[in-house]
C-alpha cells in the first residue's frame, strides 16, 4: 500500500514547532524548543503542538485533536524569541471531547508565556483519514521523544 503524503503550507521552513519532548506523562508533559529571533506568535504555536501531542498520546492517538482557544494568556516578553524555551503543559481537566491544559514556555528561570489552552477531541472522518494521522503523529511524537529529527 502507497504511503500518503501530507503537506503543510504554512510558509515556514518547518511545521514541527518543537526541538524534542523530554517527559510525557499521563497529566504533565515537558518539551523544548530554540527560537533564534522568531515572532512570539511562533511560542504560542509551539505550546499548542506541545499539547496537542499530550492529549493525542492520552488518547492513544486514535481521535483528532486541534486547539479550540487560548484563555487567559499572559506575555511577558518583546517582539520576539530568543535562545532555548522549555515548555510545559499541565492537564487541568477534561471531558470525553475536551481538554484543559496549562501551558508554559519559560527560559532560564523566567516565565515568558503562560495560558490556558482548550483542546477538542474529535472522532476522525473522511477529511482526517484515522490511518495516516495516527502513523504521522506517532512517528513525530516518538521522534521527539527520542531526540529524532522528524523528517
Amino acid at each position: 500500500m502507497a504511503e500518503t503524503k501530507i503537506e503543510i503550507h504554512t510558509g515556514l521552513a518547518g511545521f514541527i514547532m518543537l526541538d524534542g519532548v523530554r517527559e510525557a506523562g499521563a497529566t504533565e508533559i515537558t518539551g523544548f524548543r530554540s527560537f533564534s529571533d522568531e515572532p512570539v506568535y511562533l511560542g504560542l504555536e509551539a505550546l499548542a503542538q506541545l499539547g496537542a501531542f499530550q492529549i493525542r498520546r492520552f488518547a492513544g492517538f486514535d481521535r483528532h485533536i486541534f486547539l479550540l482557544k487560548i484563555a487567559d494568556c499572559r506575555l511577558s516578553t518583546g517582539k520576539s524569541l530568543k535562545g532555548r524555551f522549555v515548555l510545559t503543559g499541565k492537564l487541568l481537566s477534561r471531558s470525553n471531547s475536551a481538554f484543559f491544559c496549562r501551558m508554559k514556555a519559560e527560559k532560564g528561570k523566567t516565565l515568558v508565556i503562560e495560558g490556558d489552552f482548550l483542546f477538542a477531541s474529535v472522532d476522525y472522518d473522511q477529511k482526517f483519514k484515522r490511518e495516516t494521522l495516527r502513523r504521522h503523529y506517532e512517528r513525530i511524537f516518538t521522534c521527539l521523544l527520542n531526540d529524532i529529527k522528524p523528517g
